[in-house]
């Protein structure tokens, strides 16, 4: 999971929340046959009456219902690009729907779409960020999704991995569908672990961190075990990894407690056995524009281990012509737990078309839409939220490591951060003062303490 400060922007929106939608009015044929059957006496139509009437109907035009529909995804022409599939998606509803036509538009950016829908009711469907349904939704921007999945039988809400669901909802309702589903895994190189005397990879945080310091210990070729901050400093994984919470049993936020401090006291540790933090992040610069090419660090041995987003997998697996998977390299899941992330969908308030909204999305996220976003850019597999459609990648013609990807995502102990009405500056906070212990700039009591009154302010 990617550092998240730059994702967190303050809302000072005023929104409100207006959908309409209406029920089909009752045909004429069906009106006036109810109408008939109510007098006593009933007048017989001719052929030809009959005739006028079924041709008068047949030329009242449809009404069209227009939805629109934003998308992060860049606009690519190849063909199997997240972009063109879900165009395809979107002209294969157009074309089996009379009464709804989708438009989609592309390469739209959080600032973009956060403009639009505070002043208007388009786009009605929007792509966003998971940690901002919070904010969004207190401030009325954002339609209530809970009647409409539990109502409709052909959405399977069960099918849905339950970690990405926690990212969807808010108090209870939910106001966010997933479109897709990440979390972190560990790429290691076997050879090197082998020479520092390590055969499998460790299954535990106190091992993970033997095994990074003797890899280090190693020398020559090697330069780096494990980088706590490589190639992205994740400020809410480690603590996953300690299995440590961020909210006491009631739900409110407690940021200061033993094993939170462990978690950073562990980074920390291993930060400075490899040189410091200054030198591991030099380090870290100079090898950053090579992670999932021919030249990664964990592939030339220069590094026995680094995180690694599952959405990368495809890239590095295409880039490592010459290196065999599992004896150049491999994936492991982390020690612990890891974060579960989702990106999501969103519905505008203020939409006008709230059902034929609703019908769009349900379709683009059922579970075959996702089975077939599955296959991913150039068939090399993407990660989907539903467990039909992992099963369904594990089935495909992709690599080995993205068939392990899917089953770990589907099986490992994942969590994910705890959604609430302050999650973005919760978020914010534990990057700015974690940060800053990381570094050396504070100490851990200064830092634990500024993030838990900090967020204790924060709270509504």
């Amino acid at each position: 999971m990617k550092k998240v400060t730059a994702l967190l922007t303050a809302m000072t929106m005023v929104l409100s929340l207006s959908a309409c939608g209406s029920e089909p009015a009752e045909s004429s044929n069906e009106m006036s046959s109810a109408a008939q059957e109510s007098q006593t006496e009933k007048k017989e139509t001719t052929p030809e009456e009959s005739e006028a009437s079924d041709s008068s109907e047949e030329s009242q035009p449809t009404e069209v219902t227009t939805v629109t529909l934003w998308s992060m995804f860049a606009e690519d022409s190849e063909p199997t690009a997240t972009s063109q599939r879900i165009l395809k998606l979107v002209n294969d509803f157009n074309a089996s729907h009379d009464n709804i036509q989708v438009e989609v538009s592309f390469g739209k950016t959080y600032d973009n779409i956060v403009t639009a829908i505070a002043a208007e009711g388009t786009p009605d469907i929007f792509q966003m960020y998971w940690q901002n349904a919070a904010p969004l939704s207190a401030k009325g921007a954002l339609l209530n999704l809970t009647d409409y999945v539990n109502n409709d039988a052909g959405f399977d809400a069960d099918d849905i991995l339950p970690g990405t669901w926690e990212l969807c909802r808010v108090d209870g309702e939910t106001y966010s569908i997933p479109l897709s589903a990440s979390t972190t895994y560990i790429l290691y190189n076997p050879k090197v672990l082998s020479a520092a005397g390590w055969e499998t990879f460790p299954t535990t945080v106190e091992d993970l961190i033997q095994c990074a310091k003797d890899c280090y210990d190693l020398g020559g070729t090697t330069s780096m075990g494990l980088s706590p901050i490589f190639p992205w400093q994740d400020d809410v994984l480690w603590p996953a990894m300690l299995e440590a919470g961020w909210d006491n049993a009631d739900g409110a936020p407690a940021f200061d407690n033993e094993a939170i401090r462990k978690s950073y006291e562990v980074q920390r540790e291993l930060i400075e056995y490899q040189g410091g933090y200054t030198a591991v992040s030099a380090w870290g610069n100079d090898w950053y524009s090579t992670r999932s090419t021919a030249s990664d660090p964990v592939l030339s041995g220069v590094c026995a281990m680094r995180f690694q987003a599952d959405s990368g997998l495809a890239t590095l697996y295409s880039n490592s012509e010459g290196y065999v998977y599992g004896e150049d390299w491999e994936i492991a899941t982390v020690p612990g737990n890891s974060m579960m992330t989702a990106g999501v969908y969103e519905i505008n308030a203020k939409t006008a078309n709230a059902d034929a909204a609703w019908e769009v999305l349900s379709y683009i996220s059922s579970p075959e839409a996702m089975a077939y976003l599955a296959e991913g850019m150039s068939n090399y597999g993407a990660f989907m939220p539903r467990t039909s459609a992992l099963q369904a990648l594990k089935a495909m013609d992709v690599s080995d490591p993205i068939k392990e990807a899917a089953d770990l995502l589907m099986t490992a102990e994942l969590q994910s951060f705890p959604m609430s009405g302050y999650v973005s500056e919760y978020l914010t906070a534990i990057s700015t003062h974690m940060s800053q212990y990381l570094s050396g700039e504070l100490d851990i009591d200064t830092a634990v303490t500024n993030v838990q009154t900090e967020i204790e302010a924060a709270i509504p």
